[in-house]
């Protein structure tokens, strides 16, 4: 018995009607013939490991088979599109990776960039153009953009979302806009945009507006971050490479030459940022340290004269000890002879206190040989102390800016020839300071000459900076009221515009 099988092909292929057998594999002879026709062969697709045969290599076979098993299906079955999807490892790129790179420009992509980003062209056109194509060329989470909000913002550029933005608005004002290409949505959907946005933004006529990428980055990561999210590790890195992975494009597509030296500096503070706020963190615990507290413990809180205590005992001899073998200044010697002849302790008194703020100048770590020395030393006398090395940093008064307005600004002060003190740390403190910091301590002087710091208030990084811009984040411009105000013949005018105002809304 013979089984007779039309198959109408679809077009663009020369398949004949086949005749067989019940028991001849028809549907392995279609599929060859199918195979022949593509030139494709039934193997193992290495992208994505599935068996791929010639029944699935054009859809074309797709009708063949179906009219293969189905007989009394309609012949020239409809081919099915494939979707063309982005790969998943595309889809997890947001731009921020440590080793990624933008891909490189055409010579027509190079020559339109260098019309876009012109000298002649205003500073303020071109940075808002680099702006919003960067917030387009990045994945930008929710996080990433209120921390990229929050930069531009110190900057004077307002970031934030408004209203009736997206494509769809153009869309139903200029139905010839649906097609529109990728910097045509780009400009719609922009959010960035600089002048025109009121008194707290930058203007470029303003005198008063300075252009300078150093210092907005200093005082996004000295005080934005850390009052936004204290000294979070994960936090301040993560904003560090934001800012600069913009800078970096901001180099890379050449916008604004004029600054390229303002640039670098800028990226220099976003590698030296989260180590340094980090080491202040770590610092606000550790000070004042063990020896700058026994001396606390001893002279501000009278436990010199109870030295039949145990602790109080210990706390005098790390004092003498640390005085008497780290003392290496000049200034510190003085002191050091003068314990010498102090043969009752209860004679060194306070003579002064006060609160201060210092900037760190010089930083003496002690030296390995002299720590060795020491602990040599130390052996020889038989004296069973954890005696910890100790250096010392040279200090002159300084002003930590805040915008209050009963407070000098650090500018409007000169410390250049103020005089000079030196407080004794322990060498794992001194190692993560930084020269440029700042700190507000209480000082306390001893009848001996030695300063020692019984508090420590506020720490500040060596970049701190206090910009204008940080007190205008809740600023409103004002709006004239158009309402009358009480008096004597109408106390209760204004009740009565309110009033009137809430009927016209109803």
């Amino acid at each position: 018995m013979t089984t007779k099988i039309e198959v109408t092909p679809p077009q663009g292929t020369d398949i004949t009607p086949i005749s067989q057998q019940d028991d001849s594999p028809g549907l392995q002879a279609i599929c060859g013939a199918g195979g022949v026709t593509n030139g494709a062969k039934s193997e193992t697709d290495k992208s994505t490991g599935k068996d791929v045969s010639t029944c699935e290599s054009d859809g074309v076979d797709d009708a063949t088979i179906g009219a293969a098993e189905n007989p009394s299906s309609q012949t020239g079955a409809k081919k099915k599109k494939k979707k063309k999807r982005c790969p998943k490892s595309r889809r997890k790129i947001s731009g921020f990776e440590e080793y990624y790179a933008d891909a490189p420009m055409t010579p027509i992509e190079a020559l339109e960039n260098k019309k876009r980003y012109d000298s002649v062209r205003p500073f303020s056109s071109r940075i808002e153009e680099c702006i919003q194509r960067f917030r387009a060329r990045r994945r930008l989470d929710s996080l990433r953009t209120d921390i990229f909000n929050k930069y531009l913002f110190l900057g004077g550029i307002d970031g934030s979302q408004r209203q009736f933005t997206g494509i769809g608005q153009y869309q139903d004002w200029d139905p010839d806009l649906a097609g529109a290409d990728k910097e045509q949505m780009r400009t719609m959907t922009a959010v960035d945009f600089i002048g025109g946005a009121g008194s707290r933004f930058y203007d470029g006529n303003d005198e008063n507006w300075e252009v300078d990428f150093e210092a907005v980055v200093k005082g996004f990561l000295s005080r934005t971050m850390t009052d936004w999210c204290m000294y979070d590790r994960v936090a301040i890195q993560l904003a560090a490479d934001i800012v600069k992975n913009f800078l970096n494009y901001v180099l890379m597509q050449d916008v604004c030459p004029e600054y390229a030296s303002n640039i670098v500096a800028a990226r220099g503070i976003c590698d030296i940022a989260p180590t340094e706020l980090r080491y202040v963190h770590e610092l606000s615990s550790q000070l004042p340290g063990d020896f700058n507290r026994a001396a606390r413990t001893l002279f501000c809180e009278g436990q010199v004269k109870h030295l039949d205590k145990d602790e109080n005992s210990e706390a005098l001899v790390q004092f003498r000890l640390t005085t008497l073998v780290w003392s290496v200044s000049d200034k510190m010697k003085q002191s050091k002879h003068k314990i010498l002849e102090a043969s009752d302790p209860t004679t060194i008194t306070v003579v002064s206190t006060m609160d201060q703020t210092y900037e760190v100048l010089e930083i003496e770590r002690p030296r390995h040989k002299d720590k060795m020395m020491v602990k040599q030393q130390l052996a020889d006398m038989k004296v069973n102390s954890n005696l910890k090395p100790t250096g010392f940093i040279r200090v002159r008064p300084a002003i930590i800016a805040h915008g209050w307005s009963n407070v000098p600004r650090p500018e409007e002060v000169d410390f250049s020839n103020a005089e000079k003190e030196e407080f004794l740390l322990e060498d794992d403190i001194l190692a993560k300071f930084e020269i440029g910091m700042k700190m507000n301590v209480t000082v306390c002087e001893l009848n001996i000459g030695l300063c020692f710091i019984k508090e420590v208030h506020e720490l500040r990084v060596s970049f701190d900076t206090f910009l204008p811009q940080y007190l205008m984040t809740d600023w409103k411009d004002p709006v004239p009221n158009e309402r009358p105000p009480p008096s004597v013949n109408d106390p209760n005018c204004e009740e009565k515009a309110m009033g009137a105002d809430m009927v016209a809304d109803d």
